[in-house]
């Protein structure tokens, strides 16, 4: 078995639980709808940069520092779910991919109306 599949693998396992994980915190940081959209692991499984968007609110910064503040409750929780002695640090990082090509959508959508096609 290669690292790369150890990693997506471990990657995988994150991103599957923390959505069960997060629904049994009560910080109101936390009350928006919050997607994982992907777990980059690093080679040495040391840390992994957990990507996230979250819809409902703009306050971005809140609920980043509400990830934060339960990391590790989070992966203690991802430790005895997966029954694994080592789980990686968890680094959120706010995914703006979704906002970005939601824009650029409206933005061809402008110059298609002014040419008349889409």
């Amino acid at each position: 078995m290669s690292s790369v599949d150890r990693r997506r693998r471990v990657g995988h396992a994150i991103q599957r639980e923390l959505p069960e994980l997060l629904r049994t915190l009560k910080d109101p940081r936390l009350d928006t709808l919050i997607s994982f959209s992907s777990v980059d692991v690093s080679p040495d499984l040391s840390v992994a940069k957990v990507y996230f968007t979250h819809l409902g609110t703009d306050d971005t910064d809140q609920t980043l520092a509400g990830l934060q503040h339960a990391a590790g409750f989070l992966r203690r929780g991802i430790a005895k779910r997966l029954n694994s002695r080592r789980v990686p640090r968890l680094d959120f990082v706010v995914d703006h991919l979704p906002r970005q090509s939601g824009r650029i959508d409206e933005l061809l959508r402008a110059a298609a109306d002014k040419d008349g096609t889409y």
